[in-house]
Parts: C-alpha cells; sequence; structure tokens
C-alpha cells in the first residue's frame, strides 16, 4: 500500500541526495515476464514521478483547477501526491488494475495564491514487470474536461454501451430462439452465445477502481475464455450465413479451446497475473478459422459486408499486435486499445449479413408468394371454368327434368283425358259430352302451364291463378265460388313441382264436387294450423266420406293423398250435416318429397 504521505515513504524519496533524472512523458518501462506477483510477499518495485505545476496553470477559476492523467499501467497500484499529501490511489486488484480509466483529481484544496504544486506519482509493481504513465496536464477545469471526457469515452464508456447493446441484440436472438427452436433455428443461439462471450472478453478494459469481486486468476480467465468462446461461435455462425460447413474444422476449433481452457484453469497454471500478455497469445489459433472462413467466403459471395467482414479479419491481427505491444509497454500508453472496437464492427458486419440474409430469403419468400398466387389464380380460372360448365350442365338437366315432368303431366293428364274420351266416341260404349272433355283437357293444360309461372313461394298468389282459371268453369256448373282467405306465410319450398302437386288436388277435388256432390256453393280458405298452412274447401252438396281403397278405376283420391304426402303435408275430408269439407295441411318449411302417383 502506498505511504500515507512523502514523510512517511521508507524510500527516501524526500531525501536531498536522491538522484532524480529527466524523463519524458509519456514514459513506460519495458514489460518483462515476472518471477513473482503482487501479493505474494514479494517487496514491490517502486519507482517515482516529480513535476512542478506552475502557478498561472492554477490560477482560480468558478471550477477550480484540475489534474488529468489519461492512462497509467503497472501490476501493481498507483497514488498521487500533491505537496506531499496523498491526493490519489488504485483501490481493488493489484493485478487487473483500473488502467484503463483516466485520472481527474481536484487541486482546489491544495492551491495557494501564486504558488506552484509539487506533484509526485508513485509506480508500484512486481519485479520486471514495468510500468507506464501517460502526460500529466494541469490547469482549469473548463479547459481539460472536454479531453478527459473524450478519452473516458473512448477508454471505457464507449466501449460500455457497445458491449449493452450487443448483450441486449443477443438477448434478443436468444429470445427469438427460444420461439423457434423446434425449426432448427440455431444461429439466434450462437450469436447470443458470441455477444455474451462478447461481453466477457472485454470486461478486461472495463474494471474500475473497485474492481468486480472476483479473485484475479478466474478473472483473467474468464476473458480468456470469452475471446475463445467469441472466436468458436463467430466461426460457426460465419459458415451458417454463408451456408459453408467446414466439419473437421470446427471439431479441431472446438477441441483447442476446449483443451486451452482447461489447461489454463487457475486451479493448475501458473498466475496469470504473472503473464497476461502471454496468455494474448492462445487468441491466435482461435481466430485463424474465423479468418480463413471469412476471406473464402468473400471470394466466393463477392458481397460488400463479406468482404468487410474478410477486411476487419485481416485488420485484426496486427490491431491485436498493436494492443499486445501497449500491455507490454513497446508502445506509447495513450493509444488506445483498438481490438475491443474491432470486435464490435464484426459483430455488426455479422448483424448486417444476418440482415441480407433475411432479405434474401424474404425475396425468395414473396418469389415463392407471387408463384402461389400465380397457381391459386390459374386454379381459381379452371375452377371458374369448372363450375360454369357444371351450371350449365344443371341447367340442362333441370331443363330436362321440367320437359320430362311436363311431358308426364300432359300424358298422364290431358293425353289421358283426351285417350278416353276418344275410346268411348269410337266405340260408342256411352254418351261422351265431346265439350265439356275438351274443356277439361284445357283446363289442365292451363294448370300445367300456370304452375311455371313464378309465385316466389306465396300461396295465396297460387291460389288467385286457379281461381281465376276454374270460376268461370264453376259459375256454368251452377255453382257459386266463395273466397275466404287471409294471410298465410311464404312457404320456401314452393317450387313449380310443389305448386303443380298443389293445383292438381284442389283441381281433383273441384272437380269431384262438381261431378259427384250436387253442390251449389263452394267456399275455399286458407288459415294457419300446427305450424303450418291449411287450404279448406268446403261445399254443401251431399256429404262425403272417401272410402279406405278407391274402387277400381277410380285413383283420383288416391293421387290427392299421394301428392299431399310428396308435399310433406296430409289431407282429410270431413262429412257433416251441410255438406263436405276437405282441408289440405301443408308444412312452413322443407317438407319431405314423396313420388305421388298418377292418373
Amino acid at each position: 500500500m502506498p505511504p500515507p504521505s512523502l514523510a512517511a515513504a521508507d524510500d527516501a524519496v524526500l531525501a536531498a541526495a536522491t538522484p532524480w533524472q529527466p524523463v519524458a512523458l509519456p514514459y513506460a518501462r519495458e514489460r518483462r515476464t515476472p518471477s513473482a506477483t503482487p501479493g505474494d510477499g514479494t517487496p514491490p518495485q517502486v519507482w517515482w514521478l516529480r513535476m512542478q505545476v506552475p502557478a498561472d496553470a492554477l490560477a482560480p477559476t468558478p471550477q477550480g483547477p484540475r489534474l488529468y492523467i489519461p492512462r497509467w499501467h503497472t501490476l501493481g497500484n498507483a497514488a498521487v501526491y500533491v505537496d506531499g499529501r496523498l491526493a490519489w490511489q488504485s483501490r481493488g486488484s493489484q493485478v487487473l488494475v483500473s488502467f484503463n480509466q483516466p485520472v481527474w483529481l481536484d487541486l482546489g484544496g491544495d492551491v495557494r495564491p501564486g504558488q506552484p504544486l509539487t506533484v509526485h506519482v508513485r509506480m508500484a509493481g512486481a519485479q520486471d514487470a514495468g510500468g507506464a504513465l501517460s502526460s500529466l496536464w494541469a490547469g482549469p477545469a473548463e479547459s481539460l474536461r472536454a479531453s478527459w471526457r473524450l478519452r473516458s469515452l473512448l477508454q471505457t464508456d464507449l466501449l460500455a454501451y457497445v458491449r449493452g447493446a450487443n448483450l441486449v441484440l443477443g438477448v434478443l436472438a436468444l429470445a427469438v430462439w427460444l420461439a423457434r427452436r423446434r425449426q432448427g433455428e440455431t444461429g439466434y443461439l450462437l450469436f447470443f452465445l458470441m455477444s455474451l462471450s462478447h461481453v466477457f472478453a472485454t470486461s478486461f478494459f472495463l474494471v474500475d477502481a473497485e474492481g468486480f469481486g472476483l479473485d484475479d486468476g478466474w478473472f483473467a480467465w474468464l476473458t480468456l475464455a470469452g475471446s475463445l468462446g467469441a472466436s468458436a461461435c463467430a466461426f460457426l455462425l460465419l459458415c451458417r450465413i454463408q451456408r459453408q460447413r467446414y466439419p473437421r474444422v470446427a471439431r479441431a476449433l472446438l477441441l483447442y479451446i476446449t483443451i486451452a481452457a482447461l489447461a489454463l484453469l487457475p486451479v493448475w497454471s501458473p498466475p496469470h497475473g504473472a503473464m497476461l500478455p502471454l496468455l494474448r497469445l492462445v487468441q491466435i489459433p482461435a481466430a485463424l478459422p474465423l479468418l480463413g472462413a471469412a476471406v473464402v467466403g468473400a471470394w466466393r459471395l463477392r458481397t460488400w459486408p463479406q468482404v468487410l467482414l474478410a477486411a476487419m479479419m485481416l485488420l485484426l491481427f496486427p490491431l491485436w499486435l498493436h494492443d499486445l505491444a501497449m500491455q507490454s509497454f513497446r508502445l506509447s500508453v495513450e493509444h488506445i486499445y483498438a481490438t475491443p472496437y474491432l470486435y464490435v464492427g464484426v459483430i455488426a458486419m455479422f448483424l448486417v449479413s444476418a440482415f441480407l440474409r433475411y432479405q434474401e430469403a424474404a425475396h425468395e419468400a414473396a418469389q415463392a408468394h407471387a408463384v402461389l398466387a400465380q397457381r391459386l389464380a390459374a386454379q381459381e380460372r379452371e375452377l371458374g371454368l369448372a363450375h360454369e360448365r357444371l351450371r350449365a350442365a344443371e341447367r340442362e338437366q333441370t331443363l330436362m327434368h321440367e320437359r320430362q315432368r311436363l311431358m308426364r303431366e300432359m300424358h298422364d293428364g290431358v293425353g289421358s283425358s283426351l285417350m278416353s274420351a276418344l275410346r268411348l266416341v269410337q266405340h260408342g260404349q256411352a254418351p261422351v259430352d265431346v265439350a265439356q272433355v275438351l274443356k277439361e283437357c284445357i283446363d289442365d293444360l292451363k294448370i300445367s302451364i300456370d304452375s311455371l309461372e313464378p309465385v316466389d313461394a306465396d300461396l295465396l298468389a297460387l291460389l288467385a291463378g286457379l281461381r281465376f282459371r276454374l270460376e268461370q268453369r264453376l259459375g256454368e256448373a251452377g255453382i257459386a265460388l266463395h273466397w275466404r282467405t287471409s294471410d298465410v306465410p311464404l312457404l320456401p319450398w314452393l317450387d313449380a313441382q310443389s305448386a303443380l302437386h298443389v293445383l292438381r288436388i284442389l283441381q281433383e277435388v273441384l272437380t269431384n264436387i262438381i261431378k259427384h256432390s250436387g253442390a251449389t256453393a263452394i267456399t275455399v280458405g286458407t288459415g294457419v294450423q300446427d305450424s303450418g298452412v291449411c287450404v279448406r274447401v268446403h261445399d254443401n252438396g251431399r256429404p262425403f266420406a272417401p272410402p279406405d281403397a278407391p274402387p277400381p278405376g277410380r285413383r283420383g283420391l288416391g293421387n290427392v293423398r299421394a301428392r299431399a304426402q310428396a308435399l310433406g303435408g296430409r289431407c282429410a275430408w270431413e262429412p257433416g250435416a251441410h255438406g263436405t269439407a276437405f282441408v289440405l295441411w301443408l308444412p312452413q318449411h322443407a317438407p319431405g318429397r314423396g313420388t305421388p302417383a298418377t292418373g
């Protein structure tokens, strides 16, 4: 530990006989592999630097005078004395010291108006460990603050910011990998591991006065393992981005890293503090495969991110040698360690390459989507043509069925009546009212035609057409027709075929009344009953109860029942004291269809 004052020092720093020699700052003592490390009981090697701060540099200002030291480095500790009093000292580890943190010392309490200040810097380190001290600046805070801020930014702050940003990106990549690990997206995991390794590898440059609370040997091993792990992850990730595989190289790299990490464990390896610069040589074999993959990828792909990445990897080695020379105090201590920032550039190029790879994949996906859209459009056109052909076939089939139905109705209705009348007339078997037969045939034909007229599911419109057709015939037969209809719901199922069934049922009932009942009045009414619609036809003729089985040659009543069943409805005759009521009940929705009898 440094003495609390120069007077308390045991090395005669204040003695008049102590030899001093002028040196120019920055000043360095060459580093050799030390024979001892701080804390092992061996006396440290101490050397002093003395300088005078002129009084004009200490003139009063609003913020006061400051002493600014950009960087110092030794394998031990450092202390600053102002007029013999201890004003600042390094703390924490004596191996992983805060060499990258600029010293910013307030001199306001030591200034005497018009008097200069004497500043001593004590550098204590292991034997042959060497050391270095940058230039010292003394003066108003207003004039030195910008240089101190810039030096702090370049040496520690910017590196900490970038390291934090890389770690955040790595955590995001880890989250993406966790969400897509079943799709084999290991590139995201490799990027996370590379970012995490970079955090450990650059921690050596961010040690502050308080340290990290970790043993020096284990901390040095973590930084070395982080650097080796970053190289391995970067190599594997670059292979995935370039879509190249080097299985033998990858296995050899992982084997080397494993052996090196195990061999350098602080449990059995020499003290790391004594050979920190030499440990950096272990990183060279781990970086060579990454350099080779970057150069081969740049030559093969010829894209600017790959070329720039290869250039950075080629630049890594001279910059790495530059930093190694700085650690060995062979270069000015005022230089900036460049390797951490080159790592940042490498990670940035990985991000750019991954982004371009993502763009390429997105472009391929867009092209595939366009091809699929074209195929889908072609299939839609084919389906449209097939649908049109199907609709045309359905129309043809509907027309064919309608023709067959009309032909069947005309054959069974008009044709049958005409043929029966013709046979009777030809054979003179019975007196025939030919005019009456022809009227019935015409009524049958008109009813068949009326069934083709659209009624829009309106039963009352259908009955109105029947009334128009039969009212004159009923009047000629001396029968009065009374209409007592009321509003009924629409019947969605009432198409042409169903309409013909309804008309045929009512035609048969009215014809039977005319021929057999002797009625003088008929009343037709409608109503709603049992979730359906009913049509009621009442005559004042002789009461009529239909037999259970129709007599031979008389199929009219059977046809009425069959047509009602085909409509999903039912019919009944209700004889009474003043005539007979025929009731036809029809469902309101989707009747079950049967096959009606004809005749």
